[in-house]
């Protein structure tokens, strides 16, 4: 940054690059300051996606393709019914952008979907109720539970920290490529301050698995109306439930052997 004249200037040119969906992302490198100057821009009129990282330094402003758009959908259905349906209550939050309490306005990053659950979904919607001003001091004081993550690009390094450290719960992050069926879940669980950990399955949602999670993407993709696609993650419900409860029952007769 070159303060000479009060003017923020940012110290390396932009870069662009194509992501594996096909988006197109441009990140600019600053430091705090700039950051935080920049915040008063009103990015999302040219970007679909933003990003404006002061602890990074880091500018990220995201022209989502066509299948990043249908896969954040499609994840958007599929927590929302499995978050009903495990936790019974679901809210999700889209185009808002997340923050730490200390970080300046108009800075933070914005996931493809987030989502409160359980608890935090009731209690947003009784902020709610009471006016958009105690919705809107809910949202500054309460992190989403789960958030996730369609396109992994060069731009999101240090990305899933800062989400932690915001008090964000889970993490899912969708690995594909443009031009073709491959898709890799990984979930990961978050916590302020201690790096992510991976899970074998989500702790929020029931157990489900990436594999379960995969095959609801293409139960959504391919359901062509409401219900087929509802009864596509109700599916992964019904089995993950099933498979909890012959665990149990498995565990219970050992026990009983004894």
């Amino acid at each position: 940054m070159d303060a000479e004249g009060g003017r923020a200037v940012i110290d390396e040119a932009a870069t662009m690059h194509i992501g594996p969906l096909g988006s197109t992302i441009h990140v600019l490198r600053a430091d705090a300051g700039t950051v935080a100057e920049l915040a008063a821009i009103d990015w999302n009129r040219w970007f679909r996606q933003v990003c404006l990282d002061p602890v990074r330094g880091t500018i990220s402003l995201m022209t989502p393709s066509r299948l990043h758009g249908d896969l954040a959908a499609i994840l958007d259905d599929i927590v929302d019914a499995a978050g009903s349906a495990v936790t019974g209550a679901s809210k999700g939050l889209r185009d808002t952008r997340l923050r730490g309490p200390g970080d300046p306005p108009g800075t933070g990053m914005e996931p493809d979907c987030a989502f409160y659950l359980g608890e935090r979904a009731r209690a947003y919607r009784a902020a709610l109720v009471e006016g958009e001003a105690a919705a809107d001091r809910f949202f500054e004081r309460t992190a989403p539970d789960l958030v996730v993550e369609v396109e992994i690009t060069h731009a999101d390094e240090g990305k899933v920290e800062r989400y932690g450290d915001i008090g964000v719960r889970e993490l899912w992050r969708l690995h594909g490529r443009n031009g073709t069926r491959e898709l890799r879940v990984e979930l990961l669980t978050l916590r302020p301050g201690t790096p992510p950990r991976q899970l074998a399955a989500s702790h929020l949602l029931g157990g489900l698995t990436a594999g379960d999670i995969r095959q609801a993407v293409d139960g959504v993709r391919f359901g062509v109306t409401a219900n087929e696609r509802n009864e596509a993650v109700a599916r992964i419900v019904r089995r993950r439930r099933r498979a909890a409860i012959r665990v149990r029952e498995a565990g219970a007769a050992r026990a009983a052997t004894v």
